[in-house]
């Protein structure tokens, strides 16, 4: 059960957080970029890379707010995969996380793009503007703030403004679907683990969410592209794709045993790697294919990487703990603290998990 959707262009570390762009925005910006050669009237070049300027914006100001919650709760936030809506990888991931900690870290991205979009809109009322509120944009100005039911002039303070507070809402809207590997399906499953309904490893309830979400937006994305509105139709359809694509691969790590972590794709490691091992389906040498082979390779892989990562945590721990012996705790820095909660957390989760 390797991650889909594995391939993403490194673009280095900010404040310590590997930051990194998915081939599904690369795919997405392109897309829209050959749509202003085959359809310049229609697609204009310069308000389309103005329009992704701001998409790019209103993800930043989304990531900000992930980023704030899960520093407010003592996380460490190693890793940031962007796609168009988003993040795919949950800042919220952790060893000893509450389900109400996770929750809120998860909404927090939702709550800082409704927050964007109310300043723009407030911004908005000074220029007699009004900004596009529907999610699928207006049908002659897309998501171009109007005047008097005209679109404003290109690149005026107001079309950037407006833009920015129409795509916030979209992210806002799209995150709260109850569906991995959007936001509301985190929030869901924090929700559904919490003692409330005490969610087991058996339970499909948050898959069944997910498929309903996934065939409510296939419907809506066909009647979309045969209502005269093909290219929020084929948005519709392919995120529909995604979300089905991404449930299938929650239940059948279900199915094996696993559990899906909240880092999107990927199992939870908190019973240590020979849940793996046991649980695995057995493999056919005369049945595996060249992808199979692929995929097998990258999940061994995977598992080294995490294993190395793990012994250097074990080592940083050691020296660590002779440090607070021989210097006493004011000694620690505070990543260092930090760093000592965050693996403490986690080798509790093992031994509950190893009584």
């Amino acid at each position: 059960m390797t991650d889909p959707f594995p391939w993403s262009i490194h673009l280095g570390r900010w404040s310590g957080t590997r930051i990194r762009i998915s081939f599904l925005m690369v795919i997405f910006v392109a897309f829209r970029l050959i749509e202003t050669v085959l359809s310049p009237r229609d697609h204009p070049f310069g308000s389309t890379a103005g329009w992704l300027t701001m998409l790019l914006a209103a993800i930043a100001l989304h990531e900000l707010g992930h980023f704030a919650a899960a520093t407010r709760f003592g996380f460490d936030v190693e890793e940031i995969r962007l796609w168009p809506l988003g993040s795919l990888t949950n800042p919220s991931a952790g060893f000893g996380a509450r389900p109400i900690e996770a929750f809120w870290v998860a909404f927090a991205g939702p709550l800082a793009n409704l927050a964007g979009a109310i300043v723009a809109g407030l911004s908005l009322t000074f220029t007699h503007a009004q900004m596009v509120l529907n999610p699928f944009g207006d049908h002659l100005t897309g998501g171009t703030p109007l005047i008097a039911g005209k679109a404003v002039a290109l690149f005026a303070p107001s079309w950037w403004i407006g833009w920015f507070g129409y795509l916030n809402i979209v992210l806002f809207l799209a995150n709260l679907i109850p569906a991995l590997p959007l936001d509301g399906g985190r929030m869901l499953r924090a929700f559904l683990s919490g003692p409330t309904f005490a969610l087991s490893r058996e339970h499909m309830i948050a898959p069944l969410f997910g498929y309903a979400s996934a065939i409510i937006l296939g419907l809506a994305g066909i009647y979309r592209c045969f209502a005269g509105r093909p290219e929020v139709g084929w948005v519709l359809i392919g995120l529909a794709l995604l979300i089905w694509m991404t449930v299938r691969l929650e239940s059948r790590i279900m199915d094996d045993g696993g559990f899906f972590d909240d880092g999107v794709f990927g199992y939870d490691f908190s019973e240590g790697y020979t849940s793996l091992e046991g649980n695995a389906s057995k493999v056919r040498p005369r049945r595996e294919g060249v992808l199979k082979r692929w995929r097998r390779r990258r999940t061994e892989l995977r598992k080294q990487r995490r294993l190395d990562r793990e012994a250097a945590e074990e080592r940083r721990m050691d020296e660590i703990l002779a440090k607070l012996h021989r210097d006493g705790r004011s000694a620690l820095t505070d990543e260092e603290q930090r760093f000592l909660v965050r693996v403490s957390s986690k080798y509790k989760n093992k031994q509950r998990n190893h009584p």
